[in-house]
């Protein structure tokens, strides 16, 4: 479906990259939502269109109707994986201006450790015209705004302030009057406006005390590595690099060998296996930094969101452990625990502290290296004993 939007696929990505170059550019970031709210809106109404001739196919029944029942079903899930491709380039958006931290916190429930339920179609809202008047005078008082309905991961607020590195979530009401889910919704943002503001709350996603605290050390990724990578299997038909011992970024691009063959030329204990390509298309990718960023090349990310660009990174868990035994931590993996998989001793802390899956899917997802994120759990564990942040590391 996207292959019919190629040219406007090519406006996104050319905007999206003279943005990042410069955040000040706010004309390319109106421009650019502008495309975004376009194309939801064209998906959204031929997602319609679908809907209305299947519930139509459906009722007549028969077996020539099953058969037209199942290929609109398969077309209705190609509307929405382009409309969540078009959403992931308002992520872009998001994330190249606010910390990739605090937007996690706008994906999931206020009251649970589920995803908050996402928007509903851009184009049925009333109050969208007064959203898109709110963001456009954001952007004439030279404040960085964007539309949280043309993202996937910001799901509170109607309108996101950019200025900082933490979000400013606004509800935009057309009438003065709020009903009890307004009045719940505006809740949650005060909530939410207050960790923003004093790095700490009472109760977060239904469990607390929390307390945030700001990593020391900057981030180590390999996202150069992946390019590279991407660029040696488009000439080779498939490349394998290991960027750390125990890391693997495995790439195809119209190679003939066999996935399994060369997953049995490497050596790894207690392997961790991130199907890039089957996240994206379950749409799984949320929150964690999009794709729409991390490829970086137009054809690279064409190829990949198209399909024919195959990714997988393979994390051997053992190598987790001998790095936090290096740090001269005791450590032990427990793979059954699907939530809390690395559990290291920290001295003075009762309990061996608890390394999140989450945490260490970023290893597959935003390409950080697995050495900088166990040392730097360990240094914010560390913290734990002092009495500055949560026993569980699940940032």
């Amino acid at each position: 479906m996207l292959g019919y939007r190629k040219q406007s696929f090519a406006r996104a990505h050319e905007l999206l990259s003279a943005l990042r170059s410069n955040l000040d550019d706010l004309d390319t970031l109106r421009a650019l939502q502008q495309l975004l709210i376009r194309e939801i809106i064209r998906t959204e109404r031929k997602g319609r269109q679908i809907r209305n001739e299947l519930k139509g196919v459906q009722s007549n029944g028969g077996s020539a109707g099953q058969k037209r029942a199942g290929a609109l079903k398969r077309h209705l899930e190609k509307v929405r994986q382009v409309a969540y491709v078009w959403r992931c380039f308002g992520d872009a958006i998001a994330f190249c201006y606010m910390d990739k931290f605090a937007l996690k916190q706008c994906f999931y429930s206020s009251h649970s450790t589920n995803p908050k339920q996402g928007s509903g179609f851009l184009s049925d809202k009333d109050g969208l015209a007064s959203e898109i008047a709110f963001v456009e005078m954001a952007l004439q008082k030279e404040i960085p705004a964007i539309l949280t309905d043309i993202t996937n991961t910001i799901r509170f607020g109607d309108v996101c302030l950019m200025g900082e590195s933490d979000p400013y979530l606004i509800e935009v009401k057309s009438s003065g009057q709020q009903d009890r889910r307004g009045r719940r919704q505006q809740r949650d943002l005060e909530h939410l406006r207050e960790f923003f503001e004093t790095d700490k709350v009472e109760m977060l996603r239904g469990i607390g005390p929390a307390h945030r605290v700001a990593m020391e050390e900057p981030e180590v990724n390999y996202i150069d590595q992946l390019q590279l990578s991407i660029a040696a299997a488009l000439k080779d038909g498939h490349s394998v690099t290991q960027p750390e011992v125990g890391l693997y970024y495995i790439v195809f691009a119209g190679g003939a060998t066999p996935i399994s063959e060369v997953l049995e030329s490497l050596s790894f204990k207690s392997p961790w296996f991130f199907s890039l390509n089957m996240m994206k298309n379950q749409r799984v990718w949320t929150p964690y930094l999009p794709f729409t960023l991390s490829i970086k090349e137009h054809d690279q990310l064409w190829g990949f969101i198209r399909g024919d660009i195959f990714i997988m990174v393979v994390l051997d868990f053992e190598q987790l452990r001998a790095i936090a035994i290096e740090a001269g931590m005791p450590s032990q993996l427990d793979l059954s625990n699907e939530d809390y998989p690395l559990q290291i001793e920290i001295p003075g802390m009762e309990r061996p502290a608890q390394v999140s899956s989450h945490l260490l899917t970023r290893i597959g997802l935003e390409f950080v290296s697995p050495r900088w994120l166990v040392q730097t759990s360990i240094d914010s564990m560390k913290k734990v004993v002092t009495g500055v942040a949560e026993a569980n590391v699940s940032a």
